[in-house]
């Protein structure tokens, strides 16, 4: 009988330390992030020589995006002594944004943008991370039924990391980014390691010098693109083109930011943003709704104009949630995250930034019994 209640008790005492059986071990190297981008340059007065112009008067936007990724299926393929050589990667991610664009002389006009996408990276252990894309989305103008309006934006690369401070990239890109549809090869370039201080040109999305300014905080000095595509509807009946055009028309805007930006890491969670700085090679465009291009054509404008530069204004938080695979100091995964995190879904050309990317030597860790777990690998565990 004792020997009976000394069992009993030796197992309801050992099984809450059993932490093998208790900790449930990461399945991705990508954390599930959610991520909200607000940014807003100042108004400015249109060309009033220009009748269209003298119309609308001013001009004034305002962007609200909020964004996600998240990895459905994580493979990793071993070689003959278990060492890990490869990993492929599936992720759902998708955005939604609202752009309110203001014309002083007209009513305003509130353009939505949900993107639904899907993405794959591959990264072959070595030097190489191929990334596709495929982002449907569905653009209108609030408020006006006919304006439901179907797109598709595309990105394919391929990532080739010359040696631990030096990567270039090669691809493919459909993009609505630059105010009306182009299909643009993809180059890019980086000089220094992600973790440290780098400098990136990734053309058409980025120019940026990053550095890390202690152990919570990120700067960059950077320009970009940012712009959209919109169907256009004419309740104010702006005279453009043909009569039988007035009703729905395409809408187009484009701009180059040029800012200093703060990344602030509170928590491996938690990270916010803040930009500013000055927007120039601004333009806006009207074009006829009734005459698509084949898929590889631009549209060809009716209206357009030149707007004087301006200061601008962006903010960010991104939230990431779950636990991870350890990739501290694998540089090709670095690379991998860096991609996922600089192509956002939807062509809003946000950059969430690379806050799941370690940088800077631990100080003293004092590890919990978890997190020691979690720098073991799933598969050697089983």
């Amino acid at each position: 009988m004792v020997l009976f209640f000394v069992l009993i008790a030796t197992r309801s005492f050992a099984l809450p330390n059993d932490t093998t059986k208790q900790i449930k071990l990461p399945k991705h190297y990508f954390s599930k992030t959610v991520y909200i981008d607000y940014y807003a340059p100042e108004k400015r007065t249109l060309d009033t020589a220009n009748a269209i112009s003298r119309k609308l008067k001013s001009y004034k936007i305002s962007q609200f995006t909020i964004g996600y990724n998240v990895p459905i299926v994580t493979k990793d393929f071993y070689n003959k002594d278990s060492t890990r050589i490869s990993n492929i990667h599936f992720l759902l991610c998708g955005s939604y944004s609202k752009v309110d664009l203001n014309f002083e002389g007209i009513s305003t006009h509130h353009f939505t943008n949900l993107c639904v996408g899907f993405r794959s990276i591959y990264n072959n252990g070595k030097k190489s991370i191929f990334f596709v894309e495929v982002s449907p989305f569905v653009t209108a103008d609030r408020g006006y039924r006919t304006t439901r309006t179907y797109r598709l934006s595309t990105t394919v690369l391929y990532d080739l990391a010359a040696n631990d401070n030096l990567s270039f990239r090669f691809g493919f890109s459909r993009s609505y980014l630059f105010g009306n549809l182009f299909n643009l090869p993809y180059l890019g370039i980086r000089i220094g390691r992600l973790d440290r201080v780098y400098f990136s040109a990734q053309f058409p999305r980025s120019v940026s010098l990053n550095v890390p300014l202690g152990s919570f905080v990120r700067g960059s000095i950077y320009a970009k693109p940012q712009g959209g595509f919109y169907t256009f509807g004419n309740g104010d009946s702006l005279q453009l083109g043909l009569t039988n055009e007035h009703q729905r028309m395409y809408f187009g805007r484009s701009e180059y930011l040029t800012g200093i930006r703060f990344d602030v890491f509170p928590s491996k969670h938690f990270t916010f943003y803040l930009s500013g700085g000055l927007t120039s090679l601004n333009s806006i465009e009207f074009f006829p709704a009734n005459r698509n291009p084949n898929v590889f054509n631009s549209y060809k404008n009716y209206y357009a104009e030149n707007i004087d530069p301006a200061v601008f204004l962006n903010l960010g938080l991104v939230y990431r949630f779950g636990k991870t695979k350890s990739i501290y100091n694998n540089l090709q995964m670095y690379d991998a995250l860096d991609l996922n995190n600089q192509l956002d879904p939807g062509d809003n050309n946000v950059n969430i930034g690379n806050g799941n990317i370690p940088f800077g030597k631990p100080k003293h860790p004092r590890l919990k019994t978890e997190e020691v777990m979690d720098l073991l690998d799933g598969q050697a565990m089983e």
